[in-house]
């Protein structure tokens, strides 16, 4: 099977192997998995209940913003960092014959979590937070308005208006007298309708 020429992988994608490597970082944090020690640097500087404590809450909050996206060039370096100095205190310090292979798959491992925002691009590290992604205007349109007047039509007589025109008509009480001394002084008010 091969591949097209200009083939890559979209940002869910990326996501999803990003929190693939999380997760299995965040299992070792609490215990799940056995493998790597997060208390392997803190064990020479404190108590080994506080050590591990420390270990395993600083891996899971690396781990859980590493796969939310959260600062993913910062926490991506700072777990692979992290990730890196435990198993090199832990495997090579007191070298045994196994010892040699946990640490490979540490170093592995921490390679895979650079390679996750190496290849990124400004605007791909923007979107490839998971919990924060907004979307961003890349290029405002600019074209030019031509602005134009807006005219109401003219209002005719609302249909009221007109049935009581209409009726008055009809009853002869808008006929005005011929003389304006036969105006009664009784106020039409009617009569501008």
């Amino acid at each position: 099977m091969s591949l097209k020429p200009g083939f890559s992988i979209d940002q869910a994608g990326l996501n999803l192997i990003r929190i693939v490597i999380g997760s299995y970082f965040m299992a070792l944090s609490i215990g799940l998995v056995a493998g790597l020690d997060p208390a392997a640097i803190f064990t020479p500087l404190m108590p080994t209940l506080l050590a591990d404590i420390l270990g395993g809450t600083v891996m899971f909050m690396l781990s859980a913003c590493f796969m939310a996206g959260i600062q993913l060039r910062l926490v991506a370096l700072s777990l692979a960092i992290f990730v890196f100095s435990n198993s090199l205190t832990q495997n090579m310090l007191h070298v045994v014959p196994g010892s040699v292979s946990a640490f490979w798959r540490d170093l592995t491992l921490t390679c895979a979590v650079l390679l996750t925002y190496s290849s990124l691009s400004r605007t791909a590290l923007r979107r490839a937070s998971v919990l924060a992604h907004r979307a961003r205007l890349r290029h405002a349109r600019e074209t030019a308005s031509n602005p134009r007047r807006i005219t109401l039509p003219a209002r005719g007589k609302r249909p009221i208006q007109q049935e009581i025109r209409r009726a008055l008509i009809a009853a002869n009480l808008m006929r005005r007298p011929r003389k304006p001394e036969d105006e009664p002084d009784i106020l039409n008010i009617f009569a501008n309708l």
